[in-house]
């Protein structure tokens, strides 16, 4: 019966991208990758500790977020000076005050974790291991998630993490994604629900190519254009959202 549970256990963790990092020296790597302001960190999905403990050595207060009971028992004991917080990661309600994110993402929620980051206002800088497709994607640009976030953020990619740091051992490589939030954004954060619905409204439309599209939407021609919106650059969304608004 025990072994059941445990291959039961490890099944669900696999449908869910939850897997832990046991590689030193990328834990080290990610803590490596933010700034060294004198603010608090969040840690997501602290799991193990891997990441938790170098994050200790940095001198910063330190907020873990585990959901498994278990492991935030064990954390909890491990590193007394952490503040463990135990819930799941998507409910998890951020500071106030500004502080840093780092975490290792579950491959299957990657996305709605990084969009409710991304509508969180106090961080200033993340660091997440999510899967190198994604990372890949996101610091590439040319989507419409990027397209409708990258005027508040920046999104880069710090490199590539070979599937056995992990374990389980998931089916695919890890990559390293960080965001940083603009010190002055392309357009005002009051006009986000704007010209978000913009973006989408021009990804989602009807039309021969990206002036067509926008004719069709705005009434208007803009010389210039590219091909498709996904071929638009940040700047320029910033642009065209207020040339036709």
């Amino acid at each position: 019966m025990p072994t059941r549970r445990r291959s039961a256990r490890d099944r669900a963790r696999r449908e869910l991208g939850q897997n832990f990092l046991v590689d030193r020296g990328v834990a080290r790597r990610l803590v490596g990758l933010l700034e060294p302001a004198p603010v608090p960190i969040v840690e997501l999905g602290a799991g193990r500790g891997a990441i938790t403990s170098h994050l200790v050595h940095s001198g910063r207060r330190v907020t873990a977020v585990e959901l498994d009971p278990r492991w935030a028992d064990a954390l909890r004991v491990a590193y007394p000076q952490v503040s463990v917080v135990r819930c799941d990661m998507l409910d998890f309600r951020f500071p106030a005050a500004p502080h840093s994110v780092i975490g290792n993402l579950p491959f299957g929620i990657t996305t709605s974790m990084t969009r409710r980051l991304l509508d969180e206002r106090s961080w200033s800088e993340a660091v997440l291991l999510v899967q190198w497709d994604v990372a890949r994607k996101r610091a590439a640009g040319g989507s419409q998630l990027n397209a409708q976030w990258a005027p508040w953020y920046e999104f880069g990619l710090c490199g590539r993490v070979p599937a056995r740091s992990f374990r389980p051992v998931p089916a695919v490589d890890g990559g390293i994604l960080k965001l940083q939030r603009r010190a002055d954004p392309l357009v005002p954060w009051r006009e986000k629900q704007r010209y978000q619905r913009f973006v989408e409204a021009v990804f989602t439309g009807r039309g021969r190519g990206l002036a067509e599209i926008v004719r069709n939407l705005t009434g208007r021609r803009v010389p210039n254009l590219p091909a498709l919106p996904k071929d638009l650059p940040v700047e320029a969304w910033a642009r065209l959202y207020a040339g036709t608004s």
